[in-house]
């Protein structure tokens, strides 16, 4: 892997108010790289000084092991081309000839344009799908078909390093779309590198291979998207309560915002809900009650079971043990913490044996704690342990506080029953 960009303590102020702090960050060739934070977290600024539109306070930004304030402008420009927030072109200029000024960077002293120029602004103009608007004039078009002749023009500088600064930021969701999929087909197929400033959680977790979280002018998180949307992560950084799921055609996070009306009522009831499951009998609940906004844990369950890999997925705190193990008495310790911790615990309709049956065993401990137990297909015919199971599940519905239900339906009106206090 090569770096092709490389920032050091990157700090820069708007008069006495810092707006950067120590950025340090790299960037790989081919990397999608969206940058994303609230408003003033500093992300635009961090793209002026990239593109040297501004200069640091202090620090140092690296292109190509080189220092950037080393490169003269047209040095520059053949490595890194700038798409800028404001696409707005004050003269009328046609489509061609605005793709054109693409290839200043190349030209002699009088802009003479060689065939070689002509080539690339063609392929620039196809890479696009505008040459259809070669002759039309750029104010002529909507605002998706301008931007992507501003994109054009960036790419007949032939650069390394792509920049753009929220390039769908005034475009409806069809074009938002175009944007997003031409700089994926460009990041793939030419291998160009690329740094976008969004406002859009969901598009760069869709696009992007890799994001950067700022808040307040400092990196907070660097990673994938499935690393950098969490909901703690957004909670810490945007101040507000968002559900986070995945898109299931991509299997990338995706953000779903909480109205306050919500997320009061959500909070009233964000209890602690221990879930005892196994074997694929507790991935609907295990997301359910994720959605819902619980506290959840999971216990025990081997490492490559289906409810282990849903409640790993969704970030489920949990006990697990080696495939096909038996439950050793540290993990049994650990479940009893979870339990004990718990405003309730729900078993799911799992299958027990006398490999699991201590999860079953252990809650006849807890003689106070609310519990729910999902009967459908009933424990007689889910008991391989002769018996022992049936015993003390009956054991449980003794209890004072145990509770016997069939489906999710039927969870759903129980919880509200349980936590309305």
């Amino acid at each position: 892997m090569i770096t092709l960009l490389e920032i050091d303590k990157l700090t820069f102020s708007y008069q006495q108010k810092k707006i950067l702090k120590a950025i340090e960050l790299f960037v790989i060739e081919r990397e999608f790289i969206g940058i994303i934070g609230p408003n003033g977290s500093g992300k635009s600024t961090l793209l002026k000084n990239i593109s040297r539109i501004i200069t640091p306070e202090t620090g140092f930004i690296y292109l190509d092991r080189q220092l950037l304030n080393q490169y003269s402008n047209n040095q520059l420009a053949r490595l890194m081309a700038v798409v800028p927030q404001d696409t707005s072109v004050n003269y009328n200029f046609t489509v061609y000839d605005l793709v054109m000024m693409g290839r200043s960077p190349y030209q002699d002293r009088w802009g003479r344009i060689s065939p070689g120029d002509r080539e690339i602004v063609r392929e620039a103009l196809q890479l696009t799908e505008t040459i259809q608007f070669s002759d039309r004039d750029i104010n002529q078009l909507s605002g998706g078909e301008r931007q992507r002749v501003i994109i054009a023009r960036a790419l007949a500088q032939r650069p390394q390093l792509l920049l753009l600064d929220e390039p769908t930021a005034s475009l409806d969701i069809n074009y938002q779309r175009e944007i997003f999929d031409l700089l994926t087909r460009l990041n793939q197929e030419l291998g160009l590198t690329i740094l976008v400033v969004s406002h859009d959680l969901n598009l760069s977790s869709q696009y992007c291979n890799k994001l950067v979280l700022l808040r307040e002018g400092q990196i907070y998180k660097t990673g994938t998207p499935g690393e950098v949307m969490t909901s703690e992560n957004i909670r810490a950084v945007y101040q507000t309560e968002v559900i986070i799921k995945n898109n299931p055609l991509t299997d990338r996070p995706y953000i779903i915002l909480m109205p306050k009306g919500e997320v009061v009522r959500r909070n009233g009831r964000h209890k602690k809900v221990h879930l005892i499951c196994g074997g694929g009998s507790g991935k609907e609940l295990i997301e359910y009650l994720a959605e819902q906004g619980y506290q959840l844990s999971c216990g025990v369950l081997n490492q490559g079971d289906s409810d282990w890999e849903v409640a790993r997925r969704l970030k489920v705190e949990l006990v697990e043990i080696p495939p096909f193990s038996p439950i050793d008495q540290e993990s049994l310790t650990l479940n009893q913490r979870l339990i004990a911790e718990s405003d309730l615990v729900i078993v799911s309709s799992t299958p027990f044996g006398h490999g699991n049956l201590a999860n079953l065993e252990m809650l006849v401990e807890f003689k106070n704690k609310k519990i729910v137990l999902f009967n459908r297909p009933a424990i007689q015919q889910r008991d391989y342990t002769g018996g022992l199971a049936r015993e003390y599940w009956n054991l449980l519905l003794q209890a004072g506080d145990c509770y016997q239900i069939s489906s999710i339906e039927q969870l759903s009106g129980m919880l509200d029953r349980l936590f309305k206090n």
